[in-house]
């Protein structure tokens, strides 16, 4: 950044632009050591009056100064098409990824592969896939676990409380137990399931000032049931640049922001706006009044114009136009790299599977489903339920790196918690409760906004909800 500290280089930066700098204002960038607003100073306005007064640099001082804040983005090659061969390589692909890291615990040092654990006595280890799960007839919990070259049935007794374990078909586990050969086949007797999961991490407590990312999902523009007065408040909050606003820096969107059509029968009885393209140009309308140095993130749902099978790819050109240039496409699911931290966001489509699947877990309390998913360091388990995905060479569903946020969206309710130090959120809706909710006897919890500080463990929840 060129630094102005001397008038004489401040005279000259300004007349190179045609700009005249009055007496008045010169004093006070002298006074004040303003040389770093020095380019920031020449604005269309002054630029058409050809000078810089006192009030054109008094009004650049009342404006609280945002800081551009650095983010990695990389968009990996989404294939838009799958073999019969894809889907071994994404089922193996997970295996080899979650194998590491169940093997790099201490207590799985020493795992077999299932063809040598099947001809070892007593004691072994092994990873594998949960190809099938059942129950017998005595309430004994029975897997068949895979690896890439052989299989084996594993008991988990209930005298020994295993068979309450939660065990979903395709996620990869780690088991320590007894080989056992006095059968017509040879089977393992556990005695423990080990996970992937997250290690306890200790989240980093700078003594820096904030730096907010806000997570809002579920916008859907276009629908009739969309809260746009809510929405349009909690724009005018950003704008502001007060309290909280003025420390916020990323604004992240999860998918579903527009209301699409022809998602489900009849849908366009629920509409304002028919044509999708248009429902992307209202949104830009919105998204483009937040300040130029708020980066924003848009990711896909399962309602926007792309395929919906995932992982999902970024929007098209057309779409992505109609942003400003402060506006980033994202796939889902995606890491996010912001100021050294992981925000992983993934819209959330398999939590239609998790919530059935989890014990306790309800649309309108989706936390602990949440938590089985970091568990598993996975974010569709169980594959061919409710969760469309598209095989690839390499699972983009598994979480390899530990998140220091975890975001998701989809099913409309509101949850936020801490898992091991992994701060995570359900974000909330902007859509008021639709028949479809009505029939399910589901009310959503609509326009909460939350912002999490990158720089401690402060957690913020901002409520925009107008009454209806």
């Amino acid at each position: 950044m060129e630094l102005f500290n001397d008038k004489a280089r401040i005279l000259e930066y300004f007349q190179k632009h045609g700009i005249l700098v009055t007496k008045e204002a010169m004093d006070i960038i002298l006074e004040r050591s303003m040389g770093d607003l020095i380019p920031s100073m020449i604005s269309d306005e002054v630029i058409q009056s050809g000078y810089l007064t006192e009030n054109d640099v008094l009004k650049l001082i009342s404006t609280p100064k945002r800081e551009k804040m650095d983010f990695e983005v990389y968009i990996p090659d989404i294939k838009s098409h799958s073999s019969v061969e894809d889907f071994r390589k994404m089922f193996v692909d997970r295996y080899e990824r979650i194998r590491k890291m169940i093997i790099q615990s201490s207590e799985m040092r020493g795992t077999y592969k299932i063809s040598t654990a099947k001809k070892t006595y007593g004691k072994v280890k092994i990873v594998g896939m949960v190809s099938e799960v059942s129950t017998t007839k005595n309430g004994h919990k029975k897997l068949l676990l895979e690896d890439l070259d052989d299989n084996i049935n594993v008991f988990l007794l209930k005298n020994k409380g295993l068979n309450n374990e939660l065990i979903i078909e395709d996620e990869v586990i780690g088991v320590i137990g007894s080989v056992s050969n006095s059968g017509r086949e040879t089977v393992l007797f556990a005695d423990e399931i080990i996970r992937p999961d997250i290690p306890y991490k200790m989240i980093d407590e700078q003594k820096k000032p904030p730096v907010y990312v806000a997570s809002i999902s579920d916008i859907h523009v276009g629908s009739k049931t969309f809260r746009e007065n809510d929405f349009k408040k909690m724009i005018a909050w950003i704008k502001k640049s007060m309290d909280e606003a003025e420390s916020l820096k990323y604004l992240i969107l999860s998918g579903d922001v527009v209301d699409g059509i022809g998602v489900y029968p009849g849908q366009e009885n629920d509409l304002d706006v028919l044509n999708p393209l248009e429902q992307y140009e209202k949104l830009a309308e919105y998204i483009d009044e937040v300040p130029e140095d708020v980066n924003v993130f848009i990711m896909p749902g399962n309602h926007d114009v792309v395929r919906l099978a995932e992982p999902q790819p970024i929007f098209s050109k057309k779409i992505s136009s109609f942003f400003k240039s402060n506006t980033v496409m994202l796939p889902n699911p995606y890491n996010l790299r912001l100021e050294g931290k992981n925000v992983l966001v993934y819209h959330g489509m398999s939590l239609n599977d998790m919530i059935e699947l989890v014990p306790g877990a309800s649309y309108a309390s989706v936390g602990s489903a949440l938590e089985e998913l970091l568990k598993r360091r996975h974010l569709a388990p169980r594959y061919g339920g409710k969760t469309p995905i598209i095989p690839s060479e390499r699972d983009y569903h598994v979480i390899d790196e530990v998140p220091d946020i975890f975001i998701t969206g989809h099913i409309h309710s509101y949850s936020q918690g801490n898992y091991r130090g992994v701060r995570y959120i359900n974000a909330s809706t902007w859509q008021s409760q639709t028949e479809y909710q009505k029939m399910m006897n589901f009310s959503p919890n609509p326009a909460i906004m939350t912002l999490f500080d990158l720089n401690s463990n402060t957690t913020i929840v901002k409520d925009f909800k107008s009454e209806d």
